[in-house]
């Protein structure tokens, strides 16, 4: 799904190594960076398309910025990168394939600057300083949010794509993770998958109001969230949090 044809390599979102199966430590690559005990692949995948494709992907983010998703057609993408729509057909397979691509790639630069930030910081940085400084940046990038918020809706009208947006998300959650507590054994982690997930929708929400009104200030409301994490850290390293799947 969402693989180009001919065996031309879709681009995928930097992601957790080993895809769902979190048991397994995998192998360092030279395409990975090391977080505190963690392995992610942090390396651009646009870079592994081919020139054509690279060229048909950014133009099609410039139509979507343009005219949004209505304007995202193969005929606007193919007129704009100077291509037919055949050659989009052979990189890409079809508009979905497409549409798949270009969602990683609006979402793949700021998060894999918080990877990089963090995998930099000592081991007495503030670990959720530099979540919250990363979702700041994120919440209030106005252009890179518009364009994900013109996809998505049509994301989850496709089925077909449901299982990469599923891992998208998935990626998010465990990059959450392991900004939070990068060496947690694996009962943490299970407590706190919760709080990840909070902090994703968190984010997601707190870019939506923005988007509606620049006259939200979303800052404070980011440092209250901060002060919510640093407690269910403390509850969760405690013991006290709900583990996943413990619920009424």
């Amino acid at each position: 799904m969402g693989q180009a044809a001919h065996g031309e390599r879709s681009l995928a979102a930097a992601r957790p190594l080993g895809g769902h199966d979190r048991r397994r430590a995998p192998p360092m690559t030279d395409n990975a960076i090391r977080v505190r005990g963690a392995s992610l692949v942090t390396h651009d995948a646009a870079a592994e398309l081919s020139p054509t494709a690279r060229r048909i992907l950014a133009a099609a983010r410039r139509v979507l910025g343009r005219g949004g998703f209505k304007g995202l057609t193969l005929e606007a993408i193919a007129a704009e990168a100077g291509e037919n729509k055949a050659s989009i057909r052979y990189h890409f397979g079809n508009k979905a394939g497409l549409v798949g691509a270009l969602a990683d790639s609006v979402v793949h630069d700021e998060n894999i600057r918080l990877l990089r930030e963090l995998s930099k910081a000592s081991p007495d940085h503030d670990r959720v300083d530099i979540l919250i400084e990363q979702h700041l940046r994120v919440v209030t990038n106005l252009r890179q949010y518009r364009l994900f918020f013109d996809l998505f809706p049509n994301l989850i009208r496709d089925p077909s794509l449901w299982p990469r947006m599923a891992e998208l998300f998935d990626w998010y959650r465990e990059l959450d993770l392991y900004a939070l507590e990068p060496e947690a054994d694996e009962e943490l982690r299970e407590r706190l998958r919760l709080l990840t997930a909070l902090t994703v929708a968190v984010c997601d929400g707190l870019a939506m109001q923005y988007a509606a009104d620049q006259s939200f200030d979303v800052e404070p409301v980011l440092h209250y969230w901060a002060g919510l994490i640093r407690h269910a850290l403390e509850q969760a390293r405690d013991g006290a949090g709900v583990p996943a799947g413990d619920g009424p």
